[in-house]
């Protein structure tokens, strides 16, 4: 009950009065607490959060970066354009921690090898970052988000001592760091991949792994501050049961696509159906139209960072829309057969292009691609 007390006496010293009322002892310390990945999409590449402990005042609380409110108004739309708003939380650590015993979820601890100055320093950064003026951001999840706010306000914070981050050049793509946790979901990884622009590709730096919560462990474990290490101490809170991430070839993208793409060209190669060679076009095409309304959307009306340019509007192209429509007229167009040509053209072009230039289009949308150019061409010479 006392800690109690103490707890909602801080939060409303943390609202009310000025960060420096809020003094640590010497027996505080502060460690990064870094979250296994979980099942949900929300939780699939990790989390990170500030742990703040002072025995003394009966205190123990975790910063969370990662927060959001789902009455945000307009809040799907915002999402998708990248423009919610997140926010620091401050919760009591043993609710923090009950939500990932729940999950079983793993929660590593790395104490920070601060001194009472550095300790109080981090301690009313984060408190001057709570107040309700300053404690909403827009998140953006490759360059500001849960584990880079702790990256920069620990470098704020260790000031005028410059953090030396050690970790290795690996020579990996945002692609690359993001595949590592899309193992457990092939549709998952074939929907961001799809989603993802050309500039995915791009080759990040140490720095810039950060982004993930585990490479920022990784980054903390090797960093140095005036040349002494800056974790003192690393030690695992809870470890959860391992997982199995296993899943069946045949349920993978690349077999289902390309499955569909021998039965659904075979099909209509053997019975020369205009019913079952209309009837399929019409619905891939209307797929890939929407598919490729959102990728457009999602590359040049929003604010997320690597969505543009994305090769993959060359098969999800959102002219296929209205191109589905015109299938059921009498008398196709000349400019819905030149349509047809052109977009069969640029897919199968597309095919060998893959395997040169490796662009930013997932390979189990292969089969799409010869699938797509298919229909065209037996389309327009129906």
């Amino acid at each position: 009950m006392k800690q109690f007390f103490l707890f909602l006496s801080l939060l409303y010293t943390v609202g009310s009065l000025s960060a420096q009322t809020v003094r640590l002892s010497p027996e505080a310390s502060v460690s990064i607490l870094t979250c296994a990945p979980g099942g949900e999409l929300y939780s699939l590449f990790g989390h990170s959060a500030i742990r703040v402990t002072d025995p003394e005042r009966g205190m123990d609380l975790v910063f969370n970066y990662g927060t959001f409110d789902f009455r945000t108004e307009y809040f799907y739309l915002k999402y998708a354009q990248g423009l919610l708003p997140y926010q620091l939380s401050c919760v009591a650590y043993e609710d923090f921690i009950a939500s990932y015993l729940e999950e079983k979820r793993s929660v590593l601890s790395q104490v920070l090898a601060l001194d009472s100055a550095g300790r109080q320093e981090l301690f009313d950064n984060l408190l001057e970052n709570y107040r309700p003026a300053n404690r909403t951001y827009l998140y953006n999840f490759l360059f500001d988000n849960c584990s880079t706010r702790i990256r920069d306000i620990l470098e704020k914070s260790v000031a005028p001592h410059t953090i030396q981050w050690n970790s290795p050049e690996e020579g990996k793509s945002f692609w690359n760091l993001l595949d590592e946790y899309l193992v457990r979901m092939p549709w998952v990884k074939w929907g961001i991949h799809t989603i993802l622009g050309q500039s995915g590709t791009r080759r990040a730096t140490p720095y810039e792994y950060m982004f993930l919560p585990d490479y920022l462990m990784k980054g903390l474990a090797a960093a140095t501050a005036e040349g002494h290490p800056v974790v003192a101490e690393t030690c695992p809170l809870y470890e959860a049961p391992e997982a199995s991430v296993r899943h069946p070839w045949y349920t993978s993208p690349l077999f289902v696509f390309t499955l569909c793409t021998l039965l659904l060209a075979g099909g209509i190669v053997l019975t020369g159906s205009p019913g079952l060679l209309k009837g399929s076009a019409f619905l891939l095409f209307v797929a890939s139209g929407v598919i490729g309304v959102l990728l457009v959307f999602l590359g040049y009306f929003t604010e997320h960072p690597i969505t543009a340019p994305n090769l993959n509007l060359i098969w999800a192209n959102p002219l296929n829309l209205p191109a589905a429509f015109a299938l059921f007229r009498k008398t196709p167009g000349r400019i819905f057969r030149g349509y047809l040509l052109a977009y069969g053209v640029v897919v199968l072009i597309g095919f060998p292009i893959w395997f040169l230039a490796l662009p930013a289009v997932p390979a189990a949308s292969l089969p799409l691609l010869l699938l797509f150019a298919f229909f065209a061409f037996r389309l327009r010479l129906r």
